[in-house]
């Protein structure tokens, strides 16, 4: 995401005070961050489990985006273009086992 700021706050500023007050300004974004949870049928976080990311176009044309993985609880997180114009369609799949 493109979209990133940064802020420091010295102990200075927190002196006698309860409320530290700051202004944080960003460009806006033309991207949004997709997340989710990957659970089993127990509702139990799958670590490793693959997430295809699929964009669909108003005219149905489908674009595959990529795959993530899910961390040990089982979040995964993505960022993709806000377009009213797209759909994404997100499957998921059982972990890759290793032989």
């Amino acid at each position: 995401m493109s979209g990133y700021t940064e802020l420091i706050i010295p102990p200075d500023k927190f002196n006698n005070r309860n409320v530290a007050q700051a202004v944080i300004t960003m460009e806006a974004s033309c991207e949004v961050l997709l997340t989710g949870t990957v659970l089993n049928p127990q509702c139990q976080a799958i670590e490793g489990a693959v997430v295809r990311i699929t964009a669909i176009s108003i005219l149905k044309q489908k674009t595959l985006l990529g795959y993530v993985l899910t961390n040990q609880f089982g979040e995964f997180a993505v960022a993709v273009l806000k377009n009213p114009q797209i759909d994404y369609q997100l499957d998921m799949f059982e972990p890759v086992q290793s032989i």
